[in-house]
This record gives C-alpha cells, sequence and structure tokens, in this order.
C-alpha cells in the first residue's frame, strides 16, 4: 500500500478550518482516524452527556469526510494498541493532529504517541486549535500570541481526494457499533451535537438570541436561550474559535454601520460574548503552563486548609441536589438533567461547596466534569480553585444561594420546575421554605424535613466561618508569597486585550 498521512482526530470534530487535515490532503493520500479510548471510558469525567454529543459529532463528521473521499476509521481501546494495528496495514507517513491541553491521561498518551512515532520513523506534526502556547516563558507574551492564534484567516475544506486508498480490508468501527453499549437511550434534554447544530446555534444566537446576552445570561430562567449555547461546540471542535471569532467580527461591524435603534445592545452583548472568548484560552493555558492544577491547589499556602474535614454527607446532598437550599438544588437538577447551565449558577454550585459545605474543591470538581457536556478542563480545574478561593489572586467569592435565588429566579419559576415538591409555595417562602410556620407548611402541602429536606446547614455561620477562616489563610505570609507566584505564572494581562475599533469608536459617540 502506498505511502498515506494519518489525521488523528481528537476534539476537533469538524473538517472546516482544520489545518492538520489541510497539511496533510496538500502533502499525501490523507485518512482519517478517530479512537474512542478506554481511557476515557474509565476516566473520572466520563459520562453518557459527553458521549451522546460525541457520537452526534462523529456522524457528522465521518458524512463530511466521505464527500471528500476521506476514510474514516474508527476504533476503540489504548491509543498505542490501535496505531500498531493500523502501522501493520498502512505504510504511515507522516501523522497529523491538532494540540490538545488535556487531562492527565491524555497527556501521559501523548508523550506514549510522540515515543511511538520516534520509534516507528513518523514525523508528528501537531497545531494549534486553541490559543494555548507550549513552553510558553511568559505570561506578558500571551496577549500577542493569542491574537496571531485566534485572529487569522480560517482554513478551507480541502478538496475531494482523488485515487485514494482502499481501506477496506482494515477493521473499523461504524459510529453506532462503538458507541452500543455506552449509551443505552438517547437522554432527550441533552444539547444535539454536530457541527450543523453548532453553526446554526452561533448563527441565531448573532443574529437574534444574543440581543439580550449581556443582561440576560445570568439568570437561569434566561440563560438558555441568550447565552450562546456553542460552549459544548467549541469543546468538541465542532466550530472553532477563529470562525467564531470572524464571524462576530462580520457581525459587530455590521452593527455598528447599521441604523437600528438596537445598536447599543448588540454592541454590549456582542462585548460581554467576545471577553468570554478571551477568557475561554486564558484559563486553558493555565493548565497547559501547570497540568497539576487537577489535583492540587495552584497556591500551596492553602494546603491544608479543607482537604482533611471532607463532609461525604454533605457532599451526597449536594450532588443530587437535596441541600434544602431550593436555588442550589434546582441548578443541580437542571445541570443533571441538560447537561449544561450558565455560568454564575455554575459559580454558585462550586462556592456553595467550597464555603457552606466546606468541601475541598477536588471532588465536587470531578463531580461536575462528569455532568458538563462542555467540560473543558483547562477552565473547569481553574474555576474550581478561583471559586473556591485557593489562588491567592482572586477575590473571594462567597454566594449566597438565598440572594441569587431572589435575584435570578425573583418569583421561584426555575425553581419550581426543577424542585416540583415546592410547587404549593408561596413567591414568599418559595426561596426559603424552611422559614415556614407549621400552618402555612400545611397549607402549601409541603412539610420541610418530609417533602423536601431541612437545610444541611445554616446559611449564615457557615457563611462567616467560611469567610473568616480563607481570609486567615489568604493572610499568611505564604500564602501572599506564593501568590505574587501564581500571579506571574497565571495572572491575566487583561488590559492588553483590545476589542474591534469600530465597536469603541461607536461606543465614545454613543
Amino acid at each position: 500500500m502506498d505511502n498515506c498521512n494519518l489525521v488523528w482526530f481528537k476534539k476537533d470534530l469538524r473538517t472546516f478550518d482544520h489545518q492538520p487535515l489541510m497539511n496533510a490532503c496538500d502533502t499525501g493520500k490523507a485518512i482519517a482516524l478517530y479512537v474512542l479510548e478506554d481511557d476515557w471510558v474509565s476516566s473520572k469525567e466520563f459520562s453518557q452527556h459527553q458521549a451522546q454529543f460525541l457520537r452526534d459529532s462523529l456522524i457528522e463528521l465521518s458524512d463530511s469526510l466521505a464527500t471528500l473521499n476521506i476514510p474514516l476509521i474508527i476504533k476503540r481501546g489504548d491509543m498505542i494498541a490501535c496505531l500498531n494495528d493500523l502501522r501493520r496495514e498502512l505504510k504511515i507517513k507522516s501523522l497529523f493532529s491538532h494540540y490538545e491541553t488535556g487531562v492527565a491521561w491524555t497527556y501521559e498518551r501523548d508523550k506514549k504517541v510522540k515515543q511511538w512515532c520516534n520509534e516507528n520513523n513518523i514525523n508528528w506534526r501537531e497545531f494549534h486549535q486553541f490559543a494555548v502556547v507550549r513552553n510558553l516563558k511568559s505570561r506578558d507574551e500571551w496577549n500577542k500570541k493569542r491574537k496571531l492564534l485566534i485572529e487569522r484567516d480560517t482554513f478551507p475544506r480541502p478538496t475531494r481526494q482523488y485515487n485514494s486508498l482502499n481501506v477496506s480490508k482494515i477493521k473499523s468501527l461504524t459510529v453506532k457499533s462503538v458507541f452500543d453499549d455506552l449509551l443505552s437511550r438517547d437522554l432527550l434534554d441533552i444539547q444535539k451535537g454536530g457541527r450543523n447544530e453548532g453553526i446554526n446555534m452561533l448563527n441565531s444566537f448573532l443574529n437574534d438570541r444574543g440581543l439580550n446576552y449581556a443582561k440576560n445570561m445570568s439568570s437561569p430562567m434566561t440563560a438558555y436561550d441568550n447565552c450562546s449555547r456553542i460552549s459544548s461546540h467549541i469543546t468538541w471542535g465542532t466550530l472553532s474559535l477563529s470562525e467564531i471569532h470572524n464571524l462576530l467580527s462580520k457581525t459587530r461591524d455590521k452593527i455598528v454601520d447599521s441604523n437600528t435603534n438596537l445598536k447599543s445592545n448588540w454592541l454590549k452583548s456582542l462585548q460581554a460574548f467576545e471577553s468570554r472568548l478571551w477568557w475561554h484560552c486564558h484559563f486553558i493555558q493555565k493548565l497547559e503552563s501547570e497540568p497539576s492544577i487537577e489535583f492540587k491547589n495552584v497556591n500551596a499556602g492553602f494546603d491544608g486548609m479543607r482537604e482533611d474535614s471532607f463532609n461525604h454527607a454533605y457532599f451526597e446532598a449536594w450532588k443530587k441536589g437535596e441541600t434544602g437550599f431550593p436555588m442550589i438544588d434546582a441548578c443541580m437538577r437542571a445541570l443533571i438533567q441538560h447537561g449544561w447551565i450558565n455560568f454564575r449558577m455554575r459559580a454558585m454550585l462550586i462556592s456553595f461547596a467550597a464555603y457552606q459545605l466546606w468541601l475541598h474543591w477536588e471532588k465536587p470538581a470531578n463531580y461536575l466534569a462528569k455532568l458538563f457536556t462542555d467540560f473543558e478542563p483547562g477552565i473547569h480545574y481553574s474555576q474550581a480553585q478561583m471559586q473556591s478561593g485557593v489562588t491567592g489572586i482572586n477575590a473571594i467569592r462567597i454566594y449566597s444561594p438565598i440572594k441569587q435565588a431572589k435575584d435570578q429566579d425573583p418569583t421561584g419559576e426555575f425553581i419550581k420546575k426543577y424542585c416540583p415538591e415546592l410547587n404549593g409555595l408561596t413567591t414568599q417562602n418559595i426561596h426559603e421554605p424552611y422559614t415556614m410556620s407549621p400552618i402555612e407548611q400545611i397549607t402549601s402541602g409541603v412539610t420541610i424535613g418530609k417533602d423536601y429536606p431541612k437545610p444541611i446547614v445554616e446559611h449564615a455561620p457557615s457563611y462567616l466561618s467560611a469567610r473568616n477562616t480563607v481570609y486567615k489563610w489568604k493572610s499568611s505570609e505564604k500564602t501572599q508569597h506564593l501568590a505574587k507566584v501564581v500571579y506571574e505564572k497565571h495572572g491575566s494581562r487583561k488590559n492588553s486585550f483590545f476589542p474591534s475599533q469600530k465597536r469603541d469608536e461607536f461606543i465614545k459617540s454613543s
């Protein structure tokens, strides 16, 4: 069989703006590979939420590659074993893929792949997918590098291959068969995967749904419709950041040049959306520069603050949405059902676990990783530490579940949707049902401790205890010294992020 270029698809499930695929086709005959790895299926972050989204996306990827006459070989098992199987059937000249900043097992796997390529005299060419820089010497350099990596022209889909290699004798699974034992049934409320769905979500956001994004992204009542909902598509690579950025820029320029009286709303929302695209890579860069963030406090000055006082009963109640705090429970149940919830509510869930329940961040973070269809380790573990107050460089954010409920769900509509046992409560009682008198409990049909749990902790004492303890640890000489080190390595240099000139000019003249 002739020499071929092997394109390894990981979390980049598209054929548009895919530099490894483009380069592989430009330099020879390309064959695509996807391996459903046993290490992922057995990992702490694996869930049916993610598997279903992946399946949908692989189906579309396979169809898209077929139109290019590029075969997609699908295997399941150990990555090196699968590569060895392929090498017995193919003359692999080069391996092409995107860089991945993943969890510990993907890091170790990539080292094994590198060794395998060296041993078999195969050139492994890796390309940037996000604005994440390997061996970054200084955070001061990152913003400039990010701009170059993201604000670029996109790569077109390759042209159709002719006289491609015959791979009919190579053992390959179908997309359906590879998921047979992973998906017993479709999760009906989980976001659909695939590039077409991602494009539709992005277009509907930039053309319609995003108008009030800046105002409505914080409430779970409005976030499902007004947020972009493309985070899973970014995570799994059905959309690229560069194509999103380019379409955002075109949309913004179009709005600036228009006469719409909604211009101010649109530009505020697009600015808020653009800043989140910036933060996306900022957080992933942290994990790239310091992989231990997945397991260890980024600031060792906080080591020992919570680890030895983990309350497993609290943890189980939090996981199930049975804490006795309606907004916490509704958000957790919504996340379990949909595989997604908006950022403020994610932050509140972690904050509540860390402060009111005094749980060390690692186990709550690992549990949430399974629930998020858009689980992105660099963002996830950095945020878990930040919201738990163990970085030393961020403000201590202790969310009040009662205040958040009153601010973000004032009538209790969201709470009642996901905690239907509280449907009989009045607006006055929905946020703090445990304050109801015995007569009010009888009238509402909700007995606290029977129909709905009593609060597992007292809010005010747990809040004060956590705040005082965290500030004490944060003010120690060791923690403050290490905070300076953390900032130099990971701190935001946000003041060097400059959005569009046209948008700035409009805002100044408004």
